[in-house]
């Protein structure tokens, strides 16, 4: 083979494109803070970074999902050294590794008391239908209950479409019992999943589907239980 033809070959050979949902995070994003940053706040509201409110009406397509190890420094102004957990490999113990750094390293906790600097966070990739970029992390128990839901929902949707599935979210709040009587955590509610259609193939680039216009989204109605299943559910 020459070494035109061999060139043409690895230039026109498809491949696979894997993203967080797959896995729990298979693709490693270099910069962990994409566009601009959301908090869920004390009050139960989402706010931007800047404490713009978010609409309740908001609606974001769930792009992608980071499962990330964070350390906190003493210094309050200095960011956390985050490790991003690799493809298909569980957390490692957070409680053993707070055990193990040494006490002159630990962090004031939201009480005011002494805690272990590490942490896990999520990284969750919103966009909106102009693709601008959102980021939520959260370390929270509530925080990761909602991210949680989000992947396991996403999961299924594609054993019944395909892995070209995604969620159309909007943020919200639902109850969550705790020790204490119980508080309101973070939700995302599924409005629908959509896909983007693709290009006509044949080792041909496909073209970026302009998403303001709703013609270029394929919206799909919820799994039943037979499609995720693959069965019939009896009752």
């Amino acid at each position: 083979m020459s070494d035109e033809s061999e060139a043409k070959e690895l230039t026109t050979k498809p491949t696979q494109e894997l993203d967080g949902f797959d896995t729990y995070e298979e693709s490693v994003i270099e910069r962990l803070l994409q566009g601009t940053r959301l908090k869920f706040t004390n009050e139960t509201t989402w706010v931007t970074n800047a404490g713009d409110e978010i609409p309740s009406n908001a609606e974001f397509i769930a792009w992608d999902v980071v499962r990330v190890e964070a350390k906190w420094s003493r210094d309050k102004k200095a960011p956390p050294f985050t490790r991003v957990v690799p493809p298909g490999d569980k957390f490692r113990d957070m409680k053993k590794l707070n055990e193990e750094t040494p006490r002159s390293e630990w962090v004031e906790g939201p009480n005011g008391e002494p805690k272990g600097p590490w942490e896990i966070q999520h990284y969750l990739y919103l966009q909106d239908k102009l693709m601008k970029r959102y980021t939520w992390v959260t370390a929270t128990v509530g925080g990761n209950i909602a991210v949680a839901e989000l992947v396991q929902q996403i999961k299924d949707a594609r054993k019944a479409y395909g892995p070209n599935a995604y969620a159309v979210v909007q943020p919200s709040d639902t109850f969550m019992p705790t020790r204490f009587g119980g508080r309101q955590r973070p939700h995302l509610i599924v409005v629908r999943f959509t896909r983007l259609r693709g290009g006509d193939g044949g080792g041909k680039a496909a073209e970026l589907p302009n998403l303001t216009e709703t013609a270029k989204l394929e919206s799909l109605a919820k799994p039943t239980a037979k499609q995720v299943l693959d069965d019939e559910v009896e009752f």
